[in-house]
């Protein structure tokens, strides 16, 4: 269950000294009571370079957010799968499920290789950016060059004279061939396992002779090949050893720039200035060789200095804020750092909205796991105090608890040390002597937010009926079982990321495979009728459930004074725990009151909206082994009581609250327990 709990401020004054004296004796058993469950230390202690399994950063501190934040927050990824004429019926239904953003991708390989002023196909672009305007979503437009084609590229076979040996630094064409080749930007494709444009580079012609940028991974036949025809070189350093600017650099990025140019005028066309926001790149580790000249060249022919990626962002940041370039105040995101912890506001150029985040996180199954971890990373225990011995700079732990980790808030704990609340919080703390926090700025510019620009659980390899043990686990959840947790998963991350500083969440993705969020009999559907929109219905359990979160939200507006809630304490009746400990003090079990989420949000002057719900370590867990194996619900937690202690309320004004579960939509029964001196104690499941 997650549990949305309703707090109603009422208007009369209440009759405050009956309220104090109605309240019941405060519950001091430390077995069963949860005091001041949110303190600083639960973060600080935790230096980068640290890992625990008890310590929760994200309990380091507790804020009231406004829930127009949570309601305009909401997106999701528009993958490569959705065809274009599914694009007006899948915006409606996003739309109508609540979500107000849209990631989507116009790549570096959308131009025309004749004429890089134009894209290729710009009626698709159009049709596809319509129908978001149309209905109400803001496009955060994705710009990147996959080096599968890396942008404008023509497509050719280079046909070869004769036979090519593994390793051969030098082939013969025949004469149309070689009279194709352009030496720097045209060569043989993939020729590994990796798709790859001009895998191989052409670097120059003598007749029919043709050398390459390095020896031939395999090798080749006599006859064609495919090749291609890069519009542009790989980007080298920006600066060469020398210090002076690197022409082969500058010609790559004048054209990136151009291609930009073509981009954001088609988005303003659509939307109008400031209308869109704009993400620079997508994950480093995937698909970004063109990035590197020494992918393809070995050894690389050019040295030089600099930060290809920084220099990138900076050139294009500044290109976007150009006034000149009439695009409005529109958002920018530095797509470079979605997969790495080094960037924060005190690095980023100025005029960068914020900073990308990738936090996928797959099935952990510990102590097996922790033969995984960094040797030289240094485990903490629940008091904060080293847990084991450094041995020649390698850490060994004390004692490691047995159970699976897969959960949406993984980054938000402590398991690994690139924990992602240092980057969203109002704490500064420092990473290797840079600030890290969302206060950090560059010199003159504004700090930037944090955005999680794709994220999702992949259940393949969480199938609870695999044996721990097992090396590759095999998937037999059902599509029923995959959904409800995709829909579970959805609801914790928007709620929990958002409320702790992530300015804006775009879950992953709308069609793609196993990480669909729209049920694919949607699509079905779409395709059936010829077009036409099948209803909100089709969509499945996560619009579904997604959409009630929204449905909760209406009525937000702008707070003109806001009032912060606080959690004061966490009553556990059924004592139940994510794991157990070794019996000490400092490697206790983590109880669930341990990890119960309370994540507040202003509705209006007098109302609030409060996602509830136990943090567990494992969505993937089968609770009810027994029930059918068509009840996708065996995978939820069964209901315990919890008496939660608010504080931060009005002292002499009534209080009403009610409570829903997100994921069947039902009443749950919440009930005050106690009220008095701005407190009131709840109880709910």
């Amino acid at each position: 269950m997650i549990a949305l709990l309703v707090v109603a401020v009422l208007g009369t004054p209440a009759d405050v000294s009956h309220a104090r004296k109605a309240a019941s004796p405060k519950v001091r058993s430390a077995r069963v009571e949860l005091s001041k469950p949110y303190a600083p230390a639960q973060q600080t202690m935790l230096a980068f370079g640290d890992r625990s399994h008890w310590l929760q950063p994200w309990r380091g501190y507790l804020e009231t957010v406004p829930a127009t934040k949570l309601r305009d927050a909401i997106g999701i990824n528009i993958d490569n799968q959705v065809r274009p004429e599914e694009m007006p019926a899948l915006a409606r239904l996003l739309r109508s499920s609540g979500f107000r953003r849209a990631r989507y991708e116009i790549g570096w390989s959308e131009l025309d290789y004749d004429d890089p002023s134009r894209l290729r196909k710009p009626e698709e672009v159009r049709a596809a950016l319509g129908a978001l305007r149309d209905n109400g979503l803001r496009p955060l437009i994705l710009l990147n060059a996959n080096h599968g084609i890396p942008g404008p590229t023509r497509f050719f076979d280079a046909r070869l004279a004769a036979p090519a040996p593994a390793g051969a630094r030098r082939i013969e064409l025949d004469p149309a061939s070689a009279a194709a080749v352009a030496p720097g930007r045209s060569g043989l494709n993939s020729l590994t396992d990796n798709f790859k444009a001009a895998e191989v580079i052409f670097t120059s012609v003598e007749g029919n002779s043709v050398t390459l940028s390095k020896p031939l991974p395999r090798a080749l036949d006599a006859g064609p090949h495919p090749a291609a025809m890069l519009r542009y070189e790989p980007f080298g350093p920006p600066r060469l050893a020398d210090g002076a600017a690197n022409p082969g650099f500058e010609r790559s990025l004048a054209g990136w720039l151009a291609y930009v140019d073509v981009v954001t005028r088609e988005a303003r066309t659509v939307f109008g200035p400031g209308g869109f926001d704009v993400e620079i790149w997508n994950e480093p580790s995937f698909g970004s060789d063109f990035l590197e000249r020494g992918r393809y060249y070995e050894p690389d022919d050019v040295t030089g200095r600099g930060d290809t990626t920084q220099v990138l962002v900076a050139r294009t940041v500044a290109w976007l804020r150009d006034g000149a370039n009439a695009l409005g105040k529109i958002g920018i995101s530095n797509g470079f750092e979605s997969q790495r912890p080094w960037a924060s506001g005190s690095t980023s150029p100025p005029g960068l909205s914020a900073i990308s985040k990738h936090p996928y996180q797959g099935m952990r199954r510990f102590p097996q796991a922790a033969a995984g971890d960094n040797p030289g990373i240094r485990p903490l225990n629940a008091l904060g105090n080293p847990d084991g011995r450094a041995v020649n700079g390698r850490w060994e732990g004390a004692f490691t608890p047995t159970y699976d980790a897969f959960f949406p808030e993984y980054y938000m704990t402590g398991i690994q040390t690139e924990n992602l609340i240092r980057d969203i919080s109002p704490f500064t703390t420092k990473l290797y002597g840079t600030p890290h926090g969302r206060r950090t700025r560059p010199p003159g510019g504004a700090p930037p937010q944090v955005w999680v620009t794709e994220w999702s659980m992949d259940p393949s390899g969480a199938d609870p009926s695999v044996p721990r043990s097992a090396a590759t686990p095999v998937a037999g959840l059902t599509q029923a079982d995959v959904r409800h947790m995709q829909a579970k998963a959805a609801l914790r991350f928007l709620t929990a990321w958002v409320n702790k500083g992530v300015g804006a969440a775009y879950l992953f993705a709308a069609k793609q495979d196993q990480f669909a969020l729209v049920e694919p009999s949607f699509f079905d559907a779409i395709r059936e009728r010829g077009g036409g929109y099948p209803g909100a219905e089709a969509g499945g359990e996560v619009m579904a459930a997604i959409g009630r979160l929204s449905a909760a939200l209406e009525g937000a507006a702008p707070v003109s004074k806001s009032r912060s809630l606080s959690l004061l304490g966490v009553k556990d009746f059924e004592r139940r725990k994510q794991f157990d400990g070794d019996g000490t003090r400092a490697r206790p079990p983590l109880y669930d009151k341990d990890v119960v989420g309370f994540f507040p949000y202003q509705l209006d002057r007098r109302r609030f909206v409060i996602p509830v719900y136990v943090m567990t370590r494992n969505v993937a867990k089968l609770y009810s082994p027994d029930a059918p194996r068509s009840e996708p619900r065996r995978y939820d937690q069964p209901e315990a009581r919890f008496r939660l202690t608010i504080g931060g309320l009005r002292a002499d004004r009534p209080v009403k609250v009610r409570a829903t579960d997100l994921l069947s939509g039902r009443a749950v029964d919440a009930a005050v327990k106690s009220r008095g001196g701005g407190r009131v104690v709840v109880e709910l499941p």
